[in-house]
């Protein structure tokens, strides 16, 4: 009996000590996963962030893009100054972007003109008049020497900075300036907001740390920390206040914190992550953030880790007779998690894999460009003494025309290499970017003439040229833009034949344009066109053609960037795009607005 008795006691206190075990083991095992679970949050969260910058940064780009291409840049000397007026466009300003609250004229010495205000707007017109010329920025405007934007100041829970456009007259003096107050939280609701915005949200602050973007109209103008105390004074903001000190200190990143869900009524803390990002916009500053509820967007990892601890807890409170049957349990379950783990590792590792050796392909390109420079330098060093050489000896010897002939041909031969460097040293330098009105067919002869270079033999370029005019547009802009287009188009065939040409639209293609863009009413338009021979677009991906890293040449090299480039030259000059293909090729049609001069 007291064998049985032992030998009971020592099966207990078995039981009871792989209980105790089981416990610890599943306890540091949640810790791990919610470590790595944070881990991987962190990196997608970053991921998502950088996302959102950019479109945030790209709205407001294009707002002040748009007020750019309502002004006029340069005004005659007798011209009256005055906002545009005709066909109610002033009007239409307002509703092609409802951020815009207001636009006013002033003139150089800061004297207001004219005043118009959105029907959309959110503030009172009176306030919003006076208070936009409180920006630090607005006397360095009127005399042109802001950068697109000044502070930011808040009306009404609503958050605005000023975007301003100065006026020159022909001979680049300041003669007024153009002032649109931008309505962000209005920006932020009509363009960015996500719909899930409960435990998922960007946001936007100032230098000092107050709120300009957030889905909670009332949060706007608060600083996270002390405006957040005066209205709740009895929650806790240890983490919050390590946040703000974070932010602060760094120029990225990502962390974990305690905080609340503003937008709610029931303020509980919760665990979240936040990733964030300074930018610079205009004359201000802003980091940028996305934040989200960790359990909310993990929970599921958790949820079964407290199923499988309940489960293990139960099943050895009751395996008396169970030891072994439990603990091969246990093994098995541990084997399975640390085969996903290392699937997972093995996974990441992949990706990683793939992106250093993107990386080091883009490294191997750069050098090799560098290199081919410098030699393409040092060769037109080489020629220019061969080709002085060369002419004094056909000078010298004028009576000898076997040896004139055979000069003739050095000389040829010399100078091709010659004309050959320059245009490689052409195609490479780094020149001024500004924009100025420049001839279209220059740029377009130096594009097609430098392309016949450096592409394939088999490929063939033609040139229609049947209009001469010139345009505003940054010396670079229009060669990239039919770099890419031209390297697009011999990438599908290697035979490809490519023409170039530009025209003038057609009457139908015209009153489209116009009635589709009114910024192209009363203007002339010069139509480029690069049209190919290939197989055409695949139906499938005509539509994403213009997204960043989308190539269907991935073992050719291609990166996915070319048409990307395309269209950003294009939005950011505010020109219009079509692109037509079928079977037989593929055409891609650029407008542009011209200064008109004779053929």
């Amino acid at each position: 009996m007291k064998k049985l008795t032992k030998k009971m006691n020592a099966l207990f206190i078995t039981v009871m000590a792989i209980t105790l075990t089981g416990i610890l083991i599943t306890a540091l095992g949640y810790h791990n996963i919610q470590q790595e679970a944070l881990k991987m949050g962190k990196t997608q969260l970053e991921q998502v962030n950088e996302v959102s910058t950019k479109l945030i940064v790209a709205e407001i780009t294009s707002s002040a893009s748009e007020l750019d291409s309502f002004v006029t840049d340069t005004i005659n000397t007798d011209t009256p100054l005055q906002l545009p007026q005709q066909n109610d466009l002033i009007t239409q300003f307002f509703m092609r972007n409802h951020a815009f609250s207001g636009i006013f004229l002033f003139d150089k010495e800061g004297q207001p003109l004219e005043s118009h205000y959105s029907a959309k707007n959110q503030v009172t017109n009176g306030t919003l008049s006076k208070k936009m010329t409180t920006d630090p920025f607005f006397q360095k405007a009127l005399k042109g020497q802001v950068n697109q934007n000044g502070k930011v100041y808040f009306i009404q829970q609503n958050s605005f900075f000023n975007l301003y456009h100065p006026i020159y007259n022909t001979k680049k003096e300041l003669q007024g300036l153009v002032v649109v107050p931008l309505n962000l939280e209005q920006l932020f609701l009509d363009k960015i907001q996500p719909t899930d915005t409960e435990q998922r949200y960007p946001l936007m602050k100032n230098e000092k740390m107050e709120v300009v973007m957030h889905p909670a109209r009332e949060q706007i103008g608060l600083n996270i920390i002390t405006g957040r105390k005066k209205r709740f004074p009895n929650l806790d903001y240890t983490d919050l206040e390590k946040l703000d000190a974070y932010q602060k200190k760094h120029e990225k990143g990502s962390l974990s914190y305690h905080s609340y869900w503003w937008n709610e009524s029931d303020l509980t803390s919760v665990l979240k992550l936040n990733a964030f990002q300074w930018v610079k916009i205009g004359e201000e500053r802003f980091v940028i953030a996305n934040t989200v509820d960790f359990y909310q967007d993990n929970g599921w990892i958790l949820h079964d880790l407290l199923i499988n601890l309940g489960l293990v807890v139960i099943l050895l409170m009751v395996a008396s007779l169970l030891v072994l049957m439990v603990r091969l349990l246990a093994k098995q379950q541990h084997t399975t998690n640390e085969n996903q783990r290392l699937k997972e590792k093995r996974q990441l590792e992949a990706e990683k894999h793939q992106l250093e050796k993107s990386l080091l392909q883009e490294s191997k390109m750069e050098t090799i460009g560098l290199v081919t420079t410098g030699i393409v330098h040092d060769m037109n060093n080489f020629l220019t003494p061969l080709i002085g050489n060369i002419e004094l000896l056909m000078t010298e010897h004028t009576d000898d025309p076997e040896l004139i002939a055979d000069l003739e041909d050095m000389h040829y031969a010399a100078k091709k290499g010659q004309q050959l460097s320059q245009r490689i040293l052409h195609f490479s330098k780094e020149k001024d970017q500004t924009k100025k009105v420049q001839s279209l067919n220059q740029a377009i002869e130096e594009a097609v003439t430098t392309m016949k270079i450096l592409i394939p033999k088999s490929v063939t370029i033609i040139k229609e040229i049947d209009l001469s005019a010139d345009a505003l547009f940054q010396q670079d802009d229009v060669q990239v833009l039919l770099y890419n287009l031209i390297t697009n188009a011999y990438q599908a065939k290697s035979d490809a034949t490519i023409t170039v040409s530009l025209t003038t639209p057609s009457a139908v293609m015209q009153a489209k344009i116009t009635e589709g863009a009114f910024i192209y009413q009363n203007k002339k338009l010069a139509l480029i066109q690069v049209s190919d021979n290939g197989p055409g677009i695949d139906k499938s991906i005509k539509d994403q053609i213009f997204t960043p890293f989308l190539t269907t040449r991935k073992e050719e090299g291609g990166t996915g960037l070319g048409l990307f480039i395309v269209s950003s030259i294009v939005k950011r000059n505010s020109w219009l795009m079509e692109v037509t293909s079928s079977k037989e090729g593929t055409t891609f049609s650029l407008i542009i607005p011209i200064s008109s001069k004779e053929s």
